[in-house]
């Protein structure tokens, strides 16, 4: 039996919360197509509005208490999502107060919702759940007992769906966008990625990931799951069961607007955002997403599903790097429609993705990773399952990957290759300029000519993502520094490179990150800068086919948009430029964690992508030259790219060796601009609010984590101390920018224990004061304002324009109540170059870590 319980709360007794009108249109539209013996085909759907606590608890409560292990048991909220000063989700009833003190008695937990999850006998529970917050659910998902991994699984497990995650606010527009979104993918079938007639929870999430991407607001549904495999359907597409009534979908309507009360919302006009009005990056480890295989093994149900007629897919975990994340995703697709279409339309494997690094490999497998049957749960929070198979950004990813990859690496196969090129916007070439194309000069004299001459005589200026972070930056780092085959000495390397890349950069505000985030602020001034003013981009040709068409490139850039015909980039080939190899590694594992079934759908993936001619189709369209294909649209002049590539000339395909990416890297530590970095660090009463693990407050986490970030400096690089609170008078110099001979953690320490935090937050007059003191001093060194808070402002005074702040990156670590999510801080953040996290106390360390690395010079 399908039962499902909708609770929708719009309407409050407390006038602290903003009544949820959409909330009853969420619960109309659900029922529809739930109900509807079509597409949802529930029994039973229960709907429960603007009910008080007590109500709402025994409902949940009965709901999973009568479930029986046969039962399919859906459960959606639509209501305010509130946090309390621990951080423990709650949602609001018609009687719930806002004071956070009173949550646990007045509103719904979270966790009384898992614990009635947990001791129902159903194997199959859904949950979608459409409030602000909604993403912290997963904290202490759990289920009852541990299930005989012996037993093949039949489609079990929990499995929530969030509209947002842990720090973002769900919004409305006549009805919840998730909501909407979720129904829309129902009743029109367009959920069903692969074909199958069935729509799971995975394809639920990913078609209203995709369906919020495209939308107004910034918001990113979520997906989290415990002990489950195999597929558990949501519904299926209309026409499959059993036959076909056709609805239209759901419009999207209105503007958006927060399920939050509204004054928080503090708009920054000089600064268009990205993504209309309430944009938002939140940095945080991918925690529900890679949650999403916890416990599942490489055994797959042998037997039918009773609802579909089709065997369970085999799923296939896939490490991807941050890059080719996006355009991947259309190539597992393609294989999954494909692996449909040969089995009568049921797939023979799910393939699901998640980013991962060298790095992130290399410690996985050191640590134990996927060795057993229990899986470290560290690494499925930080970076995701064991891979079944690696997609890594070059070849040279793979040799970094060492002796760590023995025995687990079994085989790589080459698929496809990209090469590195200069993308310059079409409305900075002269007619000349388009002769240079196809590898008339090296990349050392292409450069010159990139900045030192061009239409107007000013040059067009280069962007670089930085080495630290990006192969494609490594790769075009060594590249520039070679002369006459030999790596220039440091000096050189500022004089002729480095100085020219720093001023384009700063410039146009760009941040210091890899390929994607460079790419993505091209985008932002391709969108709002005077026409075919932006600098040129060093990047592959596979990034600048996908720009072009307007693609989604990451995280921060996730909606469609052509760009300017003046801003569409044309790819200049330099005669020595190094190719990026697409490679797909083969991992083996142990027979506990990844069994024969699995083997062998991953091995037909493989041979799909370097055999079969639909899997080389799927990589040309996702930008890529597929080994062995004709190449053709989109690699064309249609989206800048020349297509005759190498032009008939002699051309070694290569990678430079991973030893001589690492003596450029070197030689680029030495030729980076010094770091003059000052910290602002709240001190008001608010932080002595204690941290996740309740030993320490948020304020000693922060003087822990600013102590040891120090260590990281360089030789040249400055640091500056600020505490900031009403109590102390505003701002208070604790340590003056200074070099490391000046600066010690210790004597740091020492001067940030004698501080004892109370008062207000003046924030604004901080942003202002501090941006003053990293103005002054001598040299061009990176300025940033580091500035840690938990707090709003209370100055009174206006936020200052991104203009104010010029020739210094804002970086913002939010931590406890205050989000980046649609605030000021972020917009001012962005718009100087620089980011907003969202962070817990208890990973500000690596967060400063990770920072530090890439402002200062001594970072490795």
């Amino acid at each position: 039996m399908r039962h499902a319980l909708i609770i929708a709360n719009g309407v409050y007794a407390e006038k602290e919360f903003d009544d949820l009108p959409g909330t009853v249109r969420d619960a109309d539209s659900l029922r529809e197509v739930l109900k509807d013996p079509e597409i949802g085909a529930f029994d039973t759907v229960t709907v429960l509005r603007n009910r008080p606590i007590r109500d709402i608890g025994l409902a949940v409560a009965k709901h999973f208490g009568e479930g029986r292990p046969e039962d399919v048991l859906l459960l959606h909220i639509s209501a305010h999502g509130k946090k309390d000063d621990d951080g423990r989700l709650f949602f609001a009833a018609s009687d719930s107060s806002s004071r956070a003190t009173e949550l646990r008695y007045t509103a719904l937990s979270a966790e009384h919702v898992q614990h009635e999850m947990a001791r129902s006998l159903a194997r199959q529970i859904i949950v979608l759940l459409d409030c602000c917050y909604s993403g912290a659910f997963a904290r202490g998902l759990r289920s009852r007992g541990v299930p005989d991994l012996a037993e093949p699984f039949r489609g079990r497990g929990h499995v929530v769906i969030t509209a947002c995650t842990s720090n973002e606010f769900s919004h409305e527009d006549e009805q919840g966008v998730f909501t909407r979104a979720v129904v829309e993918g129902l009743r029109t079938g367009e959920a069903d990625s692969n074909g199958d007639g069935v729509v799971d929870t995975e394809e639920l999430h990913r078609y209203a990931a995709r369906v919020l991407r495209r939308a107004e607001h910034r918001q990113r549904p979520t997906l989290s799951s415990y002990r489950r495999e195999g597929i558990i359907a949501v519904g299926w597409v209309p026409g499959r069961r059993p036959a076909d009534q056709g609805r239209p979908s759901v419009p999207p309507a209105g503007r958006p607007t927060p399920r939050r009360p509204r004054d928080r919302l503090v708009p920054l006009p000089d600064w268009p955002p990205l993504h209309g009005a309430l944009p938002r990056r939140v940095v945080l480890p991918l925690l529900a997403v890679c949650a999403l295989l916890v416990g599942s093994t490489g055994h797959a149900d042998p037997t039918g599903t009773a609802s579909t007629g089709c065997h369970q897919p085999t799923r296939i975990r896939v490490a991807t790097s941050v890059a080719g994340h996006l355009p991947y995703q259309e190539v597992a697709d393609a294989f999954e429609r494909w692996s449909a279409r040969r089995t009568g339309g049921c797939p023979s494997a799910r393939i699901y993705l998640f980013p991962a690094s060298d790095e992130d490999l290399r410690a996985g497998i050191r640590a134990g990773w996927g060795s057993s049957g229990e899986p470290d749960h560290r690494f499925l929070r930080d970076v995701g399952p064991h891979p079944d198979l690696w997609l890594p950004e070059s070849a040279s990813e793979l040799d970094r990957l060492g002796g760590a990859g023995a025995g687990v690496v079994t085989e790589v196969q080459p698929v496809a290759w990209s090469p590195l090129v200069l993308g310059v916007p079409t409305g900075r070439l002269a007619g000349a300029d388009a002769d240079h194309r196809a590898m008339t000069m090296a990349w050392p004299e292409l450069f010159r000519r990139a900045v030192r001459s061009g239409p107007d005589g000013d040059g067009w200026g280069v962007v670089r993502a930085d080495p630290k972070s990006s192969a494609v930056g490594r790769l075009a780092t060594h590249a520039l520094y070679l002369d006459r085959g030999e790596l220039i000495p440091a000096s050189q390397a500022r004089q002729r490179v480095e100085q020219f890349l720093d001023r384009s950069l700063d410039a146009g505000s760009y941040p210091i990150g890899d390929d994607v985030a460079v790419l993505c602020r091209q985008r932002i001034l391709a969108a709002t800068a005077p026409a075919g003013r932006t600098p040129a981009v060093i990047l592959t040709e596979q990034s600048l086919v996908r720009y072009n068409q307007g693609l989604p490139i990451g995280a921060s850039c996730t909606t469609r948009h052509v760009p300017p015909r003046a801003e569409r980039l044309q790819a200049f080939y330099p005669a020595d430029s190094p190719v990026l190899f697409s490679s797909v590694a083969r991992l083996r594992w142990p027979d506990a964690v990844q069994g024969e079934r699995v083997r062998a759908a991953a091995n037909t993936f493989v041979r799909w992508l370097a055999s079969e001619d639909d899997g080389k189709q799927a990589l040309l369209r996702a930008g890529l030259r597929p080994a062995g294909h004709d190449i053709g649209a989109p690699v064309d002049n249609t989206n800048g790219a020349l297509r005759e590539w190498p032009f008939g000339l002699p051309r070694p395909l290569r990678e430079a060796l991973v030893t001589d990416q690492d003596r450029a890297r070197r030689i680029h530590l030495d030729a980076h601009r010094p770091g003059r970095v000052l910290v602002a660090l709240d001190a008001s009463g608010s932080m002595r609010s204690p941290s996740e693990d309740r030993r320490r407050t948020r304020f000693e986490v922060a003087v822990d984590g600013v102590g040891r970030s120090v260590e990281q400096m360089g030789r040249r690089d400055e640091f500056g101390l600020v505490t900031f609170s009403t109590a102390a008078g505003n701002s208070r110099q604790l340590v003056p920018i200074g070099h490391p001979g000046v600066v010690r953690a210790a004597s740091l320490r020492a001067a940030l224990q004698r501080v004892r935090p109370s008062g207000d937050t003046p924030l604004y007059r901080t942003l202002r004061q501090g941006v003053t003191q990293l103005r002054a001093g001598d040299g061009d060194p990176l300025r940033a304002l580091v500035v840690l808070t938990d707090g709003q402002d209370t100055s009174g005074q206006p936020a200052p324009p991104v203009a104010a702040l010029a020739g210094v990156r804002l970086y913002v670590l939010a931590v406890g109540d205050v989000a980046c999510a649609g605030s000021t801080l972020d917009r001012l953040a962005r718009g100087t170059g620089g980011d907003c996290y969202d962070t817990r106390a208890d990973s500000i360390d690596d967060v400063l870590s990770r920072l530090f690395a890439a402002l200062w010079e001594g970072a490795q």
